[in-house]
């Protein structure tokens, strides 16, 4: 009896919150369960000190394994197989050593299963032994322009940057915002990976000496693409788009390992397993062997989980078609494993640890269902699980490997739920604490304010002094409009962290948008003080001061911005507004033709370029101008009225009524296109229809009194006393300047001898 009841007693004891809230039979408990079931479970670590990469000492004796990974005792884990020379009468990782000794920077190319990364890892662990530090790009970090050499490099100037897998980070790296831009409310742009990792290694190669500096990647050149509608892996690097950081690179074709490097593997391999094998077979294996590394150690895997020999019939040929097998059996073992795949692709979205308490509660998040299924889920989910991180490692998948289930996951789908989780996770599990910033982050990009919010509070639960956390909820707030309670968030942001010039230029952004213009220039000003260099800091602050009248001050601010970034077109387009109120025409149009000359697509430089040019009379110029601002926006209404406007100057009438019509078109409560088109009607002695124009002028703006003027003098043309006068005193009314400007107009002369109009006149 004991050995029957053992285990439910072990179960119990296990269990025992879970089973009380269930047989309580209280209803609130069993909505409490129910939630439980439900609700339970990337972006970048964004800390200024933190350094994208993971520093490998020289001499170090575990840089194989904080490369590739593996537990020591693991014979299938890639650093405890034996190395291979994958051709004969060729050294590779010497031919890699000599590159990389002429070249600095070497790409080592080839497709999936090659073997890249081992070759990588071996050259890497090589230099390391001579005194090279090793510098990896760890995974989800952001890699960008440093400003030093962080500190735990020590003094060694002898550098070898480590970049796995370019393709996947590369292709990642199209949806991500710079943390310097997302910590901006006024600048948000994505920098892709290709850019920033050339800039970063330029930098680098500043601060120490070019021959200091060693590059080795890696990355698949397949040109195929595996999913209908996506780019290949070689499409991924986009190799022409972004040929300075390609060119800096030789390449390496890493060949194929031949039949013979496949035997010795599964030679060497086979004898510390205990997977029975005959020896005669491998070199059929080896040529059925789809010849990568990585499939011999795939089928190792299966055969070792599944108690199978390694034969002929045994063998799967290709590593695509292991990986789909893999997961279609592991899907007929147990139905929910698609759930387990599909958690481990949402948290791998969500830049979250892949544990098994993460991934099983996301799993049954995902699986929904009602209570009775839900419950169901919980117990086939766990044992699905088990079986998957002692078969398929699934807490630490190779490539492919979650790619080979049918369809991605959505995360946009899962947000709110998901955002639900990981706060209950966040209660329970130090490693989820540590998540919960960059998990934020992520839901700010998303436009997920109030959840960022939410997961930001309860962040500061656990480390209330973090500046970044403060921070980072002082963008929550501000994208909600709350910018008091941002401005608050920053302050105390800063008073952990003083020299947070990021925080001091938000604080300056929501000052700014408050109308607080002095404390605005204030705040930019600390964050100067900070990093000089800044140049969106001194391109606001630039615009602040313009807002105050402050012109020249802020002309010297777009200066120091135009220093730092001479290509930042939207200083020098603002830099030429800020001298056209000055009366320095000259000046803003030679301002207008740099933000142009970096942005040739730039409508308003264009309009604001043909302004300063008809201010100073050059109207041939000036209406070339709007032509290239309408070219690019064809819907400038503005620009269409200032052209009919230059039009009427120099007397080509019929195409100013075109220009006006085409304002009106556009905007059609333009009173000034209503005004200026009757203008332009009057010209044309087309009388009625010119009054109809300031009619809808006058419809639009009541108190617009040229336009009452204009048609007043129509009416003098037709020789209408009466309504010649009506209008004139309408016009007076609102500016007496008319009653002088009368006096001597033309347009009255057939009406000027009526004791009526000489008496509106002369009193």
């Amino acid at each position: 009896m004991f050995n029957l009841l053992q285990p439910i007693v072990d179960f119990y004891i296990n269990n025992k919150d879970f089973i009380n809230n269930l047989l309580s039979g209280a209803f609130p408990a069993i909505v409490g369960v129910l939630w439980w079931l439900i609700w339970r479970h990337r972006q970048r670590r964004i800390p200024d000190k933190t350094f994208a990469f993971e520093v490998i000492t020289p001499k170090s004796q575990d840089l194989m394994q904080r490369i590739l990974g593996g537990k020591d005792d693991d014979p299938l884990a890639d650093r405890n197989i034996v190395y291979q020379q994958r051709v004969p009468n060729r050294h590779i990782c010497n031919e890699l050593k000599r590159q990389l000794e002429e070249d600095r920077w070497i790409l080592i190319l080839g497709r999936t299963g090659l073997g890249k990364t081992r070759e990588a890892a071996e050259l890497a662990k090589h230099l390391n032994q001579e005194g090279w530090t090793v510098l990896y790009l760890k995974l989800g970090e952001w890699l960008d322009i440093p400003a030093a050499m962080p500190k735990e490099i020590g003094t060694n100037r002898k550098l070898l940057f480590f970049f796995d897998d370019l393709n996947q980070k590369m292709y990642a790296s199209r949806h991500e915002i710079s943390p310097e831009a997302e910590k901006s409310l006024a600048e948000r742009f994505q920098v892709p990976l290709q850019e920033r990792l050339l800039q970063a290694l330029n930098k680098y190669e500043e601060l120490c000496e070019p021959t200091e500096i060693r590059v080795i990647a890696t990355a698949r050149n397949e040109t195929h693409s595996e999913d209908p509608g996506k780019p290949s892996p070689w499409e991924k690097l986009q190799w022409n788009k972004y040929s300075k950081l390609w060119n800096r690179f030789k390449s390496y074709e890493l060949p194929q390992p031949e039949d013979d490097a496949i035997i010795a593997m599964l030679a060497a391999t086979v004898s510390e397993t205990d997977i029975k094998a005959e020896a005669d077979q491998y070199p059929e294996l080896a040529r059925c062997n789809d010849s990568t590394f990585r499939n011999v150690v795939e089928n190792f895997q299966r055969l070792q989980n599944e108690s199978l020999p390694l034969t002929v019939n045994n063998y799967r040929h290709t590593l695509k078609d292991t990986w789909e097998k893999r997961y279609k059996k592991a899907v007929e073992k147990y139905s929910v494993s698609r759930y387990i795949y599909d958690a481990v692709d949402l948290l791998q979205q969500f830049d979250i640890p892949l544990y098994r308490f993460t991934v099983e509660p996301t799993a049954r998040m995902l699986a929904a269902g009602n209570f009775w299924r839900r419950l169901w889920y919980y117990w086939q989910i766990r044992k699905a699980t088990n079986y998957l991180i002692s078969a398929e490692r699934i807490l630490e998948p190779r490539d492919g490997q979650i790619e080979a289930k049918p369809k991605q996951v959505e995360a946009g789908e899962y947000t709110l739920r998901f955002t639900r989780l990981i706060l209950q996770l966040a209660e329970k599990h130090q490693e989820i604490k540590a998540s919960l910033l960059s998990f934020s982050w992520n839901l700010i990009n998303s436009k997920r304010y109030q959840d960022a919010l939410r997961c930001l509070n309860k962040a500061l639960t656990f480390t209330p002094d973090s500046s970044d956390i403060l921070f980072a909820k002082g963008n929550a707030l501000f994208n909600l409009g709350r910018l008091e309670e941002a401005i608050a968030s920053y302050d105390q942001a800063l008073n952990f962290k003083p020299d947070d010039h990021q925080a001091w230029y938000n604080r300056g952004i929501a000052l700014f948008n408050l109308g607080r213009l002095e404390e605005a220039i204030a705040s930019y000003d600390q964050a100067l003080n900070f990093k000089p260099d800044d140049h969106q800091a001194w391109y606001n602050r630039g615009i602040a001061l313009f807002n105050l009248g402050r012109l020249e001050e802020a002309i010297a601010s777009y200066d120091q911005a135009l220093n730092f970034k001479p290509d930042k077109d939207n200083a020098w387009n603002n830099r030429g507004i800020a001298l056209v109120e000055l009366g320095r025409l000259e000046e803003a149009i030679a301002s207008y033709d740099q933000a142009l000359n970096f942005k040739p697509d730039d409508h308003q430089a264009w309009y604001n370029r043909g302004i300063a040019l008809f201010n100073l009379g050059r109207l041939e110029e000036a209406i070339a101008s709007f032509d290239q601002a309408l070219n690019f926006k064809p819907d400038y209404h503005e620009a269409w009225y200032n052209r009919g406007t230059a039009l009427v100057e120099l007397g080509r009438l019929e195409e100013a009524i075109a220009s006006f019509d085409q304002a009106i078109k556009i905007k059609s409560d333009d009173h000034q296109a209503w005004n200026n088109w009757g203008y332009a009607l009057v010209k044309l002695e087309r009388l009625e229809e010119a009054i109809a124009s300031f009619d809808e002028a006058l419809k639009i703006k009541p108190d617009k009194d040229n336009a009452w003027y204009n048609k007043a003098c129509c009416y003098g043309l037709l020789g209408n006393v009466d309504l010649a006068i009506e209008n004139l005193q309408q016009s007076i009314n609102l500016n007496p300047k008319y009653r002088e400007t009368a006096k001597t107009d033309t347009d009255f002369d057939n009406i000027r001898q009526d004791q009526r109009f000489q008496y509106l006149i002369s009193h």
